[in-house]
């Protein structure tokens, strides 16, 4: 009787114990073996302090948050799904998200996020369900994905992605659903690859009406699989130099004029820099410093 008393007080002891480790508004308990802290829909403004350390499964979907901070799930690195959907988050802090490796399912949906922590997912490889839709993200790196073998579903829908860089898939060889409709594309040469994509792979891509042109003006509303076949050459440009300064010995007061010329299919844009004290006009430039350096990018829609 005495050990049979002794075993109840100590499974008390451990109910009251995560009980009392379970954030205030939240809500904490097990189901199917798995530790779930439910903390959706309480207006929350900040990731609540005291989670349980074993908690596998944390819903902070709906509330008001607006930043995660580094140290925001440190605590918490068993977590296998992390729902944050419909909050206010602009600033996610770099090394948010890169301690929790057994994490399966993200939701970072229906937020604010313009910069986000993309080195955080190479440590993510388990990661299955990536929710990324309807943010306001502009930039999407061509690594950004390449340690996630595993993920099955990526949602980066309704952001403001303008191009996507070949080869950003390649590394997704599980997955086999893409949603990339209502991001304002511009379909220049370096989308190209896109159309022949979408139109040969086996994932799917829904709302393909959808996934469009927003530039140039007149391939606005295009579906991307539809682009006309463009007459592409890479961006290049010629510089010479009167005097020939490989002959010419350029003493301070010295002009040399410079003229380039860009070619490419657009026709790609120039910008110059100059660096060294000089006197510079357009195409000459007049020397008072013996070293001088003329740095020309190349840019335009080819990309």
């Amino acid at each position: 009787m005495a050990g049979w008393l002794l075993q109840l007080l100590t499974l008390w002891t451990i109910v009251v114990g995560v009980v009392q480790c379970c954030p205030e508004l939240c809500s904490c308990q097990d189901k199917f073996a798995h530790q779930f802290a439910d903390c959706a829909y309480k207006d929350l403004l900040v990731v609540p302090l005291g989670l349980p350390s074993n908690v596998t499964t944390v819903s902070l979907s709906a509330n008001k948050i607006k930043i995660l901070k580094s140290k925001s799930f440190i605590n918490i690195t068993q977590v296998t799904s992390l729902w944050l959907a419909h909050n206010e988050i602009v600033t996610i802090e770099k090394d948010t998200l890169a301690a929790l490796v057994q994490l399966r399912n993200l939701d970072i949906s229906h937020n604010k996020i313009v910069n986000f922590p993309w080195q955080d997912l190479l440590n993510l490889i388990d990661l299955q369900l990536l929710k990324m839709n309807n943010n306001e993200m502009l930039s999407l790196p061509k690594d950004a994905f390449s340690t996630l073998k595993d993920l099955r579903s990526l949602r980066i829908n309704n952001n403001k992605f303008t191009t996507i860089v070949q080869g950003t898939f390649n590394a997704l060889t599980s997955m086999s659903h893409l949603q990339i409709f209502n991001n304002p594309f511009t379909c220049s040469c370096s989308l190209e690859w896109l159309r022949d994509w979408i139109l040969t792979t086996k994932i799917s891509v829904p709302e393909p009406n959808l996934v469009s042109c927003e530039a140039p003006e007149h391939l606005k509303g295009t579906m991307v699989t539809l682009i006309p076949k463009l007459d592409c050459k890479a961006p290049t440009v010629k510089i010479s130099y009167k005097p020939k300064i490989e002959t010419t010995e350029l003493y301070e007061g010295s002009t040399v004029i410079i003229n380039y010329e860009a070619l490419g299919s657009p026709t790609p844009q120039v910008s110059r820099e100059v660096s060294g004290n000089c006197s510079c006009s357009a195409v000459d430039l007049q020397i008072t410093w013996i070293t001088i350096t003329l740095a020309l990018t190349v840019s335009g829609i080819f990309r």
